[in-house]
């Protein structure tokens, strides 16, 4: 599958009328293709976060288009849209994103129940085992540190194989070791196929990577095949 931006572009307004719109990403021209990993570097404030919730079908852009295989995700209807990132896209957040109601493997298995899919218990046990989760797999979500809530919803992102992979900072909280494996693991997943969009500032990560990106001022300055 490929996913397509093309003119993709997003503009705040500021409180204050004297100051005029804040251009948060300036048009963006990118494809991401499965069986690959993307790497966008780039400072704190230069739209990295907001080019991937845009790609990944979480804002709405102000202009451009994205497009999956053809389809442009921003003219479907809300219920549509969902669907759509349900059964193709899985996001690791840079916050942390949980149900505290659920367990630890509830909430990795959330996603496939809300699209109806048969929960790949299996591969989210592998993963927690390669990623020294497994004993938390009935733990309250609140009763883990940073690092394992970000382990978690590494492990939440691949256990389903989705088509895409949108990564913001998933390394994030991690110690040297954990972010070699989160790495190694997002690598193997564009390895199998999928396509892995990894926003990060660790500068190891271009090892894994396919291409390189770089992001300045919400433009696209630089682009780095490996």
């Amino acid at each position: 599958m490929e996913l397509t931006a093309s003119g993709l572009a997003r503009r705040f307004l500021r409180r204050s009328g004297d100051t005029g719109a804040f251009e948060a990403v300036r048009p963006v021209n990118l494809t991401l293709r499965g069986g690959e990993m993307t790497v966008l570097t780039g400072r704190s404030g230069s739209g990295k976060t907001t080019l991937l919730t845009m790609l990944a079908g979480l804002l709405t852009p102000s202009a451009g288009t994205a497009t999956l295989d053809g389809r442009d995700l921003y003219s479907l209807a809300d219920a549509d849209l969902s669907r759509l990132r349900a059964r193709h896209f899985a996001v690791v957040p840079q916050g942390a994103s949980v149900i505290s109601s659920l367990t630890v493997m509830e909430n990795i298995l959330f996603p496939a129940a809300l699209s109806h899919q048969i929960p790949p218990v299996q591969a989210a046990e592998a993963l927690m085992e390669r990623l020294g989760i497994r004993h938390l797999r009935n733990a309250d979500p609140g009763e883990l540190s940073g690092g394992e809530l970000r382990r978690m919803a590494v492990t939440r992102a691949l256990a389903g194989q989705p088509d895409f992979i949108f990564a913001d900072e998933p390394t994030a909280d991690l110690d040297d070791e954990n972010t070699a494996l989160v790495l190694t693991l997002l690598r193997e997943a564009a390895q199998k196929g999928t396509s892995v969009f990894v926003v990060t500032h660790e500068r190891d990560a271009a090892a894994y990577a396919d291409r390189v990106l770089h992001m300045d001022a919400g433009s696209l300055t630089a682009v780095q095949q490996i």
